[in-house]
């Protein structure tokens, strides 16, 4: 049997090997969050990622099936295993928000999830996939 190129098979060391880099979580948050859905939205983030890093970027998670571009459209969609990302990155926005100061404020939202988390991340995913249908 084959070893992946893995160090280890630790949970977090294998989600590291997917997300773990500068940009692909602020990809991931703008496909999730924003109406942002296509490379040249992409590349037009506050963070100014480069075109370089972008295309790796969509590939990497193209080939983790977490994005995929559909046949004949310009637009990058999330697939369910990227929507069950959700969780993650709004618990990223709760430890940011407690821990650094000059954050953004997020309050309105924040406070919904607070209140009825499984409801807000489902309301994410659904206005994710509309995205996907009204393609």
């Amino acid at each position: 049997m084959a070893r992946n190129s893995r160090r280890s098979d630790c949970p977090i060391h294998c989600a590291l090997n997917v997300l773990g880099d500068r940009w692909t979580l602020v990809i991931i948050r703008d496909l999730l969050f924003s109406s942002r859905a296509t490379f040249s939205e992409l590349l037009n983030s506050p963070e100014k990622v480069a075109t370089n890093t972008l295309s790796t970027r969509l590939a990497s998670l193209e080939a983790a099936g977490i994005v995929e571009q559909l046949a004949g459209d310009k637009r990058y969609l999330l697939t369910e295993k990227g929507l069950d990302l959700a969780p993650v990155l709004i618990e990223l926005v709760l430890w940011s928000t407690r821990h650094d100061q000059s954050v953004s404020d997020v309050g309105a939202d924040l406070q919904l999830y607070l209140a009825q988390p499984q409801q807000f991340i489902e309301q994410i995913k659904t206005a994710a996939r509309q995205r996907r249908i009204n393609v």
